[in-house]
C-alpha cells in the first residue's frame, strides 16, 4: 500500500525536498479504536485519529499551556529556542502534570490512556510523562529528525507518543514521519531540539539523516490535523516538523507518553531527556514508580 498523491500537496513549496503523502485518518468513536487503525499503527509506525478529544479537553489544555508559558517567563530561564533575532517563539517543557492541574486532569481523566492501550494492544499501562510544544507564527526553527526511544532509558516495543493538536495544523506546520521506520534495526543518537545545545555521553552512532533532503525510496507521511485530533506513534518512528511560517496560526500540541506490557527500564549511561529517571528503578525491571504512574 502506498499513500503517494498524484500531485504536489497544497501548501508544499520546497520542491528540493521529498514530497510527503497524506496519511489515512480514522474515526475514534464511542471510545473504540478500530482494527484498521491499529493495523495502520503497526504497519506504518503512526496512526491519525480524528476528533479523539472533545473541545472541552482542548480548551483545558490551552489554559494549562498559558500557565506553563507564564511560569517559564517568571522563572527567568531560557524557554524560547526560536532562532536568534527572529520574531517567533518555540517553547517546550515536560512533566507539567506534576504542578499544573489541567495537565494532570488530561493525563488521568481524558480518553488518552484508553487510546494508548488499544493502539498498542497492551493490558497494562504506565503514564510516562507529558511534553508540550508551542511554535508561534514566525518561528523558523524546525524540530530535527529524531525518534523518541533514543532519548529514553527504556527497552521494548510497547511505548508510544500520543500527540494531540490544539490548533489547525496544515501541511506547512505538520509533523512528518518516515513510514515504517519503527521496524528498522539501525540506531541513531539523540539530537537536541536547541541547536546550541547537546547531550552528554551519547553512544558512538550517527545522528538521524535529514529525511526531507535524502534521496531514496523512503516514504514521508503527514496529517492535516484539526483541534482534538491526535497522532499515536511508536517510539522508534522517525519524525520531524518544520518551523511555523504561517502569519497568524499558532501550532500548539501536547504529547503524552505511554508504556505498555513489554517495556523495561534500561539503565543507559547517556544523558536522557527528560533527565529524571524515576524512583528506585532497576535495570531490566518495571518502569512503574511514583513519577511514572501505573494507570492500568
Amino acid at each position: 500500500m502506498h499513500y503517494h498523491a498524484s500531485e504536489v500537496p497544497e501548501g508544499f513549496s520546497d520542491m528540493s525536498q521529498k514530497i510527503p503523502s497524506l496519511m489515512p485518518v480514522f474515526d475514534y468513536a464511542d471510545g473504540h479504536v478500530g482494527a484498521d487503525a491499529i493495523d495502520a499503527y503497526e504497519r506504518d509506525g503512526v496512526v491519525w485519529l480524528r476528533e479523539a478529544f472533545a473541545p472541552d479537553w482542548v480548551e483545558l489544555l490551552a489554559r494549562g499551556m498559558e500557565i506553563a508559558i507564564h511560569e517559564g517567563v517568571e522563572r527567568d530561564e531560557k524557554f524560547n529556542i526560536a532562532g536568534p533575532g527572529e520574531p517567533g517563539f518555540f517553547f517546550y517543557e515536560t512533566f507539567m502534570w506534576k504542578r499544573i492541574d489541567q495537565f494532570k486532569r488530561f493525563a488521568f481523566e481524558s480518553p488518552a490512556a484508553d487510546i494508548a492501550c488499544q493502539v498498542m494492544r497492551s493490558q497494562s499501562l504506565i503514564f510516562y510523562f507529558d511534553f508540550m510544544l508551542v511554535k508561534e507564527p514566525g518561528t523558523s526553527q524546525k524540530t530535527p529528525w529524531h525518534y523518541d526511544e533514543a532519548y529514553w532509558p527504556v527497552s521494548g516495543e510497547q511505548i508510544c507518543n500520543l500527540w494531540t493538536a490544539l490548533d489547525v495544523i496544515p501541511l506547512q506546520t505538520a509533523l512528518r514521519f518516515v513510514r515504517g521506520s519503527h521496524r528498522w534495526s539501525d540506531s541513531y543518537r539523540a539530537v537536541h531540539f536547541d541547536p546550541a545545545d547537546s547531550y552528554a555521553d551519547l553512544p558512538p552512532v550517527p545522528a538521524p539523516p535529514d529525511w526531507d533532503e535524502l534521496e531514496g525510496d523512503h516514504e514521508l507521511l503527514y496529517a492535516s490535523m484539526e483541534p482534538g485530533d491526535c497522532l499515536v506513534f511508536h517510539s522508534r518512528t522517525h519524525h520531524s516538523a518544520p518551523g511555523n511560517s504561517l502569519e497568524s496560526t499558532r501550532r500548539r500540541a501536547l504529547a503524552t507518553h505511554w508504556i505498555g506490557d513489554d517495556i523495561r527500564y534500561n539503565d543507559k549511561p547517556q544523558e536522557t531527556d527528560p533527565p529524571y529517571r524515576g524512583e528506585g528503578l532497576v535495570h531490566g525491571g518495571s518502569m512503574a514508580c511514583d513519577s511514572f504512574v501505573q494507570v492500568r
